[in-house]
């Protein structure tokens, strides 16, 4: 998974989406036939129509015309470089200005590259394949560290910035947010008996079972560290964290894999389970959902609390 993210591609390069941004219908014409061999090119005719069509769906390039009437290039590349996912995104002015303070004013509004009309078709394209080059790369290693590179989970790292973001959004919309704390059982023993590899397959074996159980985009299964994994499930009461905890236990009981050193004789899992709605105010929900584990864990495991 991590290594499909690292490796791209010619066609990841020209499948890349591609927004053009000119209040000359032509120009946008001229530049889509010099980019011909980008398969994802869309064009709009004013900054507020990119600002709309990057809100819904934030583009791998932009090639923003300078001079434009109501919102110029300019201001248009302030505006996008506030959304989300535009921060990193290149940005290409196209401009007939050629003073020193007009290619200065380019870099001090947010853009990546200028290039000068008219513009050269083959300077353009390389100019857009070596940009999109580059933002792929960074996109990869961005990945890379929010990603557990065995397991193929989100990391504790994604779950502290993810966790503290799903929470302030339950306070302020008043939707609840669950979370569960999962444990393999006996892992060390586990180690211990059949070795690390086989261990290392078991982690994998279980962030399956965990990915397989969440079925929206917005429910995240993170290895927290170790044998702990933790699930984010925003906008899900207690019961529904339950309904999913349940389950997971179930699916082990179901998957059999063996463990000799465990007094079930087979891998089992421990959960804490909490929700918003359930624990006070001054409560943390990570730590609720900890302490439930815990406790299941010293009672007898293979079990949620």
């Amino acid at each position: 998974m991590i290594k499909q993210m690292i490796d791209f591609s010619t066609s990841d390069i020209t499948n890349a989406r591609i927004l053009l941004v000119d209040d000359d219908n032509l120009n946008n014409e001229v530049l889509a036939q010099s980019l011909n061999q980008f398969t994802n090119v869309h064009a709009v005719s004013s900054g507020i129509a990119a600002i709309e069509f990057c809100k819904k769906t934030p583009p791998d390039l932009v090639l923003l015309d300078v001079m434009m009437p109501e919102l110029d290039g300019h201001e248009t590349c302030r505006i996008l470089r506030t959304l989300t996912g535009m921060q990193d995104c290149p940005i290409i002015f196209s401009t007939s200005l050629a003073g020193v303070q007009d290619e200065i004013n380019c870099w001090e509004s947010g853009g990546t590259d200028y290039v000068s009309k008219p513009v050269s078709p083959l300077s353009l394209i390389k100019r857009v394949q070596s940009h999109i080059r580059l933002k792929l790369q960074s996109d990869a290693q961005k990945a890379l560290a929010v990603f557990d590179c065995l397991t193929g989970l989100r990391n504790r790292r994604f779950f502290d910035d993810y966790y503290a973001q799903q929470i302030n959004l339950s306070r302020r919309t008043k939707t609840d947010l669950s979370l569960v704390v999962i444990d393999i059982d006996y892992f060390k023993d586990y180690n211990d008996f059949y070795g690390h590899v086989q261990g290392d397959f078991c982690l994998q074996i279980v962030a399956k079972i965990l990915s397989d159980k969440l079925n929206r985009p917005t429910d995240i299964a993170v290895r927290y560290g170790g044998e702990e994994f933790a699930l984010i499930l925003p906008s899900t009461d207690i019961e529904g964290a339950r309904f999913v905890t349940n389950q997971i236990i179930a699916q082990f009981e179901q998957q059999h894999i063996p463990h000799e050193t465990s007094p079930l004789g087979i891998v089992t899992v421990s959960a804490g389970v909490a929700s918003l709605s359930t624990i006070e105010e001054d409560e943390d929900l990570f730590n609720v959902a900890d302490k439930k584990l815990y406790s299941i864990k010293k009672s007898g495991r293979n079990d949620w609390a």
